[in-house]
This record gives structure tokens, sequence and C-alpha cells, in this order.
């Protein structure tokens, strides 16, 4: 059974077919492998696999991030964190960073910040002088680290589906997701120096005053959703609508820049990324049923403690696992197929629940930004109109950055720990 669902899976791929029906083919032949009576219950595991309260988080964080693209807030994030670093060497590059990890803070999708982002600061780097490579590396590994960076939606499905809490998950991912920033933002600025490139226009005071006032209302919602969760004032999920309120609030009536003409198009966006995202996870829920039917799960994990003899053999082989999977396939069924199998025994091993699910994100991240599928970076290549085989070679450094931060993250369990215990979540 294994051995055919792999292969179906395998080729289902290589033909080209969306990753969310590989998996719905590939559950369907293994059913009629086993019997074609038992097809009549995959409707029912299709639609349980969506019936979570917490995944509603997901298409309401999505639709507020298009409500603040749409509304004129990620331009003003980006024009806030000018005045910070704006003077520095590689100061816009680091801008890039800091305001698509700020973003994160309000969408939690990587790919929408990404987008969100990069539309407004890759033309600005082009006239700065800054190389089309340098810029399109720079905002894929900005995607790539927040993932890390609540709200999210990576955390989120990493906490139902491995059954931990995702306000610990949340509080857990913020020094991780400041240790990647302060990693790449330092290579940013070593790089800058190196090319000898231009510092930002100096501001007044009046245009710091007035940036800065504009943007306060960015960084009070980030405030509003993390405050109103650590303050056990809502949950994740109610967060996630007023983060829609809010967004749709500032947007229409103090910027003035969204208009009703155009929400029809921002809630066609929401629904494409949340369709996309709820598919696959619908199908990935038959797919974990079938395995779960036939005990692969567990004969995995005998597999797993067999030869991963101590924590630290089973940790170099998640990382492996990980890694080689986010080459080839999206973030998402990797997180769907393996957590169910991979916590158990992380806990048996006694890796916290968090931690491991933190060691997850960030791998997720690391995979988000590599060739050949890595989705950070196949949006920030569309956005510079820069071929991916010319951005490999300038991205390495970048990647080693940040493998060198999921080394710290992992052999550190505090890193990711120390908040959420002093919230009492953990």
């Amino acid at each position: 059974m294994g051995l055919l669902l792999i292969v179906t899976l395998i080729l289902t791929m290589l033909m080209g077919v969306p990753v969310g029906i590989c998996l719905g083919i590939t559950t369907v032949v293994g059913m009629l492998y086993i019997s074609p009576d038992l097809l009549i219950m995959l409707p029912q595991k299709f639609i349980s696999g969506l019936d979570s309260f917490p995944l509603l988080a997901i298409p309401l964080f999505v639709l507020a991030g298009q409500l603040m693209a749409q509304g004129g807030l990620a331009k003003r994030i980006v024009e806030l964190s000018l005045i910070f670093v704006g003077q520095v060497r590689g100061g816009l590059g680091m801008v890039v960073i800091f305001a698509t990890m700020l973003m994160s803070g309000i969408s939690g999708s990587p790919a929408a910040n990404t987008a969100a982002i990069g539309s407004i600061a890759v033309p600005e780097m082009k006239k700065q002088q800054y190389p089309t490579e340098f810029s399109t590396v720079l905002l894929a590994a900005a995607g790539g680290v927040s993932t890390l960076v609540p709200p999210a939606i990576d955390l989120i499905i990493i906490g139902v589906i491995a059954n931990i809490s995702i306000s610990a998950l949340f509080a857990a991912g913020i020094l991780p997701a400041v240790l990647c920033g302060i990693g790449i933002m330092a290579l940013a600025h070593r790089k800058a120096q190196n090319l000898e490139l231009p510092l930002a226009e100096p501001m007044t005071e009046d245009e710091k005053r007035q940036t800065l006032f504009d943007g306060l209302l960015p960084l009070l919602m980030v405030v509003i959703i993390l405050g109103g969760i650590y303050g056990g004032v809502f949950t994740p999920t109610e967060a996630a609508a007023v983060a829609v309120v809010y967004g749709f609030c500032v947007s229409f009536f103090i910027y003035k820049e969204l208009k009703l003409t155009e929400l029809p198009n921002v809630l066609l966006k929401s629904c494409a990324l949340t369709g996309v995202v709820l598919l696959v996870l619908a199908c990935a829920a038959m797919f974990s049923f079938l395995l779960t039917f036939e005990g692969i799960p567990l004969a995995m994990a005998d597999m797993i403690t067999t030869y991963a003899f101590n924590w630290i053999v089973f940790i170099l082989f998640v990382h492996v696992l990980f890694f080689v999977l986010g080459m080839v396939m999206d973030c998402l069924p990797p997180i769907l197929i393996l957590m169910p199998i991979l916590v158990p025994v992380a806990s048996a091993m006694g890796i916290d629940p968090v931690h491991f699910g933190i060691i997850v994100a960030a791998n997720v991240g690391l995979g988000m930004v590599s060739p050949p599928v890595g989705i950070c970076l196949f949006v920030s290549c569309g956005l510079s109109g820069t071929p991916i085989e010319r951005v490999v070679k300038p991205l390495l450094p970048f990647l080693l950055v940040l493998t060198i931060s999921l080394m710290v993250i992992t052999f550190v369990p505090q890193v990711s720990l120390f908040l959420p215990k002093l919230l009492g979540l953990s």
C-alpha cells in the first residue's frame, strides 16, 4: 500500500497536477485498492477536514491582508520602516525585511506579504541602483522569515493538525523570527557595503512626524491582534475577524484609498488564495485518514525510532526530510502528511511540541525560499521579472544564514520557549 501511494503521488505531481488534486487522486486509488465500498467515506472525511473553528482564521487573515495591501497600509509600513534604517548602508533592503515581517503580523500569508511589500519596494530598489538579483533574493528571504511571525497561517495549520496551542505557537515564533530577521538584515548590510549602494534620501523632521503618524495605524493593528490574543480578550480566530473590520475601517474611512468598486476584486483574490489552501487541507484530511486506516503512520514512527536512536539524530532527520520535500513541493502537504507522524515521536523523545512546531515552521520558511518551487522565491522573481536560474547563486548566502538560524532555533530551545513560558502558554 505504501509503495502504491508513493508511486501514485509522484506520478501525478510529475504530470503537473495541482498538489491538492494529487492527494485526492492518491486517496481514491488507495481506497479502490482496499475496497471500492470505502469510497463512500471520502466525502465525510473531506468535509470533516475543514470542520475546525481555528481554520476559520485562515480566510479572515487572508482577507485582512488583501484589504491592507489595497488600502495603502503596506505602502505606509514601508515608509515607516525607512525612518529607522533608511540612513544605513543597504537600509532600503533592511526596510524590505522589516516591512515584510511587520506585514505578516497583519495578514499571516508569506506569499501575500511578499507580493504586497515587493510591489512597492522592488521598483524603489531599482531606482536606488540595487542589482535586480540582489533585490529579488532579499525579498524572497524576507518572505521566508515571515512564516514564523504571528499570525502566520502555517503556524495555525501546524497547531490544528498537531493539536498544539495556536496561541503558544504564536508567542514561540516571535524570537526565532527576530533572530532570522537580524541575520538576513546583517547579510543585506554587508552586501550593500560591498556593492557601495547609495543611502536613502534623508527625511525632514516634518516628513518623519507625518510618516510616523501615518504608520501608527498599521502598528496599532498588530498590537490589537497580538495583545488581544495574549491578553485573553479573544481567540486567534476572533482576532482574524477583528483584523478584517479594522483593516476595512482604516483603508476605507481614514486613508480613503480603498474604494467600494475595488471590494469585489479584493474578495475574489481572497477567495482564490483561501480556496487553494482549504482544498489542499481537505484532500490531505482524506489522505491522512487512509494512512491511519492502513497503520502507515505507526509503521513509519517505529522505523524512525529504530534508526533515530536519540533526539539529535531525529531532529536532523526531520531537517533533511523537510528540506528535500520543500525543494520539490509546496510546504503545506509535508506539514499535513508528516506532522501527525512526527509529533508523537518528538514528544516521546522529550521534545516540547511547541518547540517542535517552530522547528517545522522554520523548515517551511526555508523551503519557501529554496528552488525550484519555493513560493516566496517565485513571487519575488515574478515581481522583478528575473528568471529563477539567475538568482540561485545570489540566493546561497541567504539560505546559509537561514540554515544557521534554523540550527540555533533547533538546539537552543529557549529561543522558542521563553515567551510562551513567560506568558503561561506552555
